[in-house]
């Protein structure tokens, strides 16, 4: 049998993050990929011939500048697309509403809409920076204790209530107030013209199953702004070469570390021996042995490895109640050209089209839509972002052709009826028509289109229920109590058994949460 220090289960950023820095610690490392590519989530993919895209998300996460410097991305081959808008409201009915990362220019551009709006966004862009920069702190720490006396818990809460209150008693009290709320308090707080209220409603709503009016949501807007610069609201942080990019910079750092890849190798079990996890069993009868066992699989599946005799009853139900539901799906299109896009009569200007379209004229509509899918259903005016990512990065397609792709929100990945290719295929139709509203010409532009339904997110990429996050972005899903407690610092109660998925904090697929977790593997006695 082999035998290794440590196997990571999975191939995804967060997977290769941690395989990296343990090895750079001295660990003999494998990682298992049930897949023939690396990349998880963060893959890059060819839907036709010369046509790539990011398959599952637009945006590959927070990549903390620690992990970058130590493990040599830029390098590695990891550079960032530029970008020329954040979110831009769009419609049938009305003007283009973009926003910008220069705060200037988007006060330009709201005072055409809404004088007290423009007048209110740098304010606005500001207090979501500092808050965003409060969770950032957090999130680059191991998850706090709060109930526990032991001095590195009480100096890390210190650590972090000092960094709130740096903020000034006033802004530390309304970002407490902030983050419990629903993202459309939020949104008319600051702003009266409903299509901009409805961006932060789109934005705050991102990959669950909730509502804009569903207590939490403001802090999915917020979690979604982490690392981002002051002013730059719903800015896309898209890898050259898709988001791919970032899990093959990670990958070469991870070989030159001395770590080995193996993909196609499908675990079926974790093996444990008087009460410690020693390596795995793939699916073809293979036994693996390692010292240490760290998944980067969602919370749910992870232990679905383990026979449950090793494990609390308790700990089991808890994970089972872990809210997955998925809510995203995503349709992408190979173009021949870039079709002419409108809004309200008027052409959409070439630099809002390198930003995130975004088609939901109101928080009601919004709210609507996630009415329909928790009752199992696709609404009729799903909110659409849409992006065309070869506008910034032409090596995405063949010269002068194009990609665009739709992320369509409250997709429910539980469908009454369930998801076959008939359901895929209508809600592609659907997004289609949608899209054709703003661009035209889009029917006739297409070569290829690709639907990824929440079912195709589950069995493609291993998320449970389609959840991207694995395991729902909700306050009691965060911090201490992400996936559970007595796993929030990547341990589990079973010794030698590590997560360092999405699932876990901080809920980043950028490396984060590798990178938090293999910090805690390699100080474990």
């Amino acid at each position: 049998m082999n035998r290794y220090d440590v196997i990571v289960i999975g191939a995804g950023a967060n997977g290769l993050a941690a395989a990296a820095l343990l090895a750079k610690r001295g660990k003999r490392v494998l990682v298992l990929e049930r897949r023939d590519v690396a990349g998880g989530t963060n893959a890059t993919e060819e839907f036709h011939p010369g046509f790539r895209v990011s398959a599952a998300r637009d945006d590959a996460g927070w990549v903390p500048d620690a992990l970058a410097a130590e493990l040599h991305l830029e390098r590695n081959g990891l550079s960032w697309a530029p970008v020329t808008a954040g979110l831009v409201a769009v419609s049938g009915d009305a003007p283009a509403i973009p926003t910008y990362p220069d705060v200037r220019r988007t006060v330009e551009e709201l005072r055409a809409v809404s004088a007290p709006d423009a007048a209110r966004w740098a304010a606005f862009a500001g207090f979501i920076h500092r808050a965003a920069s409060f969770l950032q702190a957090a999130y680059s720490t191991r998850a706090p204790r709060v109930q526990s006396r032991a001095l590195g818990d009480l100096l890390a809460l210190a650590g972090l209530g000092r960094r709130l209150r740096t903020l000034g008693k006033r802004e530390m009290m309304e970002v407490l107030r902030v983050v419990p709320m629903p993202v459309a308090d939020l949104a008319e707080e600051w702003f009266s013209h409903e299509p901009l209220r409805a961006l932060l409603a789109v934005a705050g709503t991102r990959d669950v199953l909730h509502g804009p009016m569903s207590g939490g949501t403001a802090l999915v807007f917020l979690h979604h702004q982490v690392g981002q610069a002051m002013g730059a609201i719903g800015v896309r942080r898209a890898p050259r070469g898709g988001t791919g990019a970032l899990t093959s910079a990670l990958a070469i750092a991870a070989r030159e570390a001395g770590v080995e890849v193996r993909l196609g190798a499908d675990v079926s079990q974790v093996r444990v021996e008087a009460a410690q996890a020693r390596g795995v069993v793939l699916a073809t009868g293979e036994e693996i042995g390692a010292a240490q066992v760290v998944s980067s699989a969602d919370p749910r599946r992870s232990f679905s490895w383990v026979d449950p005799s090793w494990l609390d009853p308790a700990l089991l139900r808890e994970v089972d109640n872990v809210r997955m539901r998925g809510a995203t799906a995503r349709v992408h299109f190979a173009l021949d050209a870039l079709p002419r896009f409108h809004s309200g009569g008027r052409e959409i200007p070439r630099d809002a089209l390198g930003g995130t379209l975004v088609l939901a004229p109101s928080i009601a509509g919004v709210e609507r839509a996630y009415d329909a899918a928790k009752f199992g259903a696709v609404s009729e005016a799903p909110a659409l972002t849409i992006t065309i990512p070869t506008l910034a990065d032409p090596s995405l397609a063949p010269d002068r052709r194009h990609v665009l792709s739709v992320t369509a929100q409250h997709v429910p990945w539980a469908r009454r009826g369930g998801w076959d290719a008939a359901a895929a295929d209508a809600l592609g139709d659907q997004v289609t028509r949608m899209v054709a509203a703003i661009a035209p010409d889009l029917p006739e532009r297409v070569v290829q289109r690709w639907v990824v339904t929440p079912a195709d997110l589950e069995a493609r990429y291993g998320c449970a229920e389609g959840s991207l996050t694995h395991g729902e972005l909700a306050l009691d899903q965060a911090l201490f109590m992400r996936p559970v407690p007595s796993c929030s610092r990547h341990a589990t109660p079973l010794a030698g058994f590590w997560l360092c998925g999405t699932g876990t904090h901080p809920a980043i697929p950028g490396g984060a949460a590798g990178w938090l977790a293999a910090a805690e593997v390699a100080a474990a006695r």
